[in-house]
């Protein structure tokens, strides 16, 4: 694609989101400063960190615009920090960009020409692959099942032979990288603080295409992800990679979503999926022997159920 004189750019907020995670963060930021879009800021959001990150960035990329939370609001959270600054600041577009990613240089000129080509795309993402395996799909757009209510990530660890090259509509996209435009975001709102972390892309991808707006994944455009670095924590529970909390999370989150969204007949086959795969986690944790998952998927039913 061949890009626009620089004057019809759209002014662009980069939102990132830091937490306890320098080495991560600067990462990303170091690889944001070759993007050859020629109007972006980033703007990155400490949520509460306790090791001086925040600091250490600001001072490392002076080019930031950092804001500080005085405690961590989780994903939701610390993005809407971020994306409050842009509408307030007049961005008229506005890019979440996780913390654990690399981005090539002509990513955001890429997915901007991708958004402004048709007013009735209301936000895009690119191809995401993995960066310790750059040869390997980690998402090319979501799938959606309306029946069972369950969400699909396209591509997920195939071998990219270019099947996902062309650019389509898709169902959902993911919040590791979401461009959208303010107007929109000035619509249906914030992410929902509700979610915290899981989900809350799903939930704004279902309130844009409410709007009428197509969702468009972009396969000419490429970001690289460390998987996991921002949601996994291994210390302290001794129970498999993921942490009981991401466990809590998923299964509150996806039971906030059926609550919110399914209806008709999609109300019985979410239903009887989200059962059926509950009920095969807890037998599976007391199988294991994982009981602090176990406590906490519990809880994650139970609040799914009642918040």
């Amino acid at each position: 694609m061949s890009l626009p004189d620089p004057s019809y750019f759209p002014s662009l907020a980069i939102v990132i989101v830091n937490w306890n995670s320098y080495e991560v963060t600067a990462n990303c930021l170091e690889s944001l400063r070759s993007l050859d879009y020629p109007k972006f800021t980033v703007v990155v959001v400490d949520n509460g960190s306790e090791d001086d990150s925040a600091n250490r960035l600001v001072s490392s990329f002076p080019e930031i615009t950092l804001l500080r939370n005085t405690e961590n609001l989780g994903f939701t959270g610390g993005n809407n920090t971020g994306i409050q600054f842009a509408l307030e600041n007049d961005f008229e577009l506005v890019m979440l960009l996780n913390n654990d990613t690399i981005v090539t240089p002509d990513l955001a000129g890429l997915l901007v020409k991708r958004l402004v080509s048709d007013p009735d795309i209301g936000a895009v993402q690119p191809k995401i692959l993995y960066n310790k395996e750059r040869d390997v799909i980690w998402n090319a757009g979501g799938a959606f099942n309306s029946f069972f209510f369950t969400s699909k990530t396209r591509g997920f660890n195939e071998k990219d032979l270019g099947q996902y090259d062309e650019s389509n509509e898709v169902d959902w996209i993911t919040g590791c990288c979401f461009l959208t435009r303010s107007e929109i975001i000035k619509q249906i709102g914030l992410l929902d603080q509700k979610f915290f972390i899981y989900y809350e892309d799903s939930d704004w991808s279902f309130k844009i295409r409410k709007l009428g707006y197509k969702l468009v994944y972009d396969g000419s455009s490429i970001v690289y992800h460390e998987v996991g670095m921002s949601e996994e924590n291994r210390k302290g529970h001794n129970e498999g990679n993921v942490s009981p909390f991401a466990h809590y999370m998923v299964i509150r989150n996806h039971l906030y979503m059926v609550r919110r969204y399914a209806r008709g007949v999609s109300l019985i086959g979410a239903w009887l999926n989200l059962t059926g795969k509950i009920v095969l986690r807890l037998g599976y944790f007391v199988i294991r022997g994982r009981f602090k998952k176990l406590r906490f998927a519990l809880r994650g039913v139970q609040h799914g159920m009642t918040r």
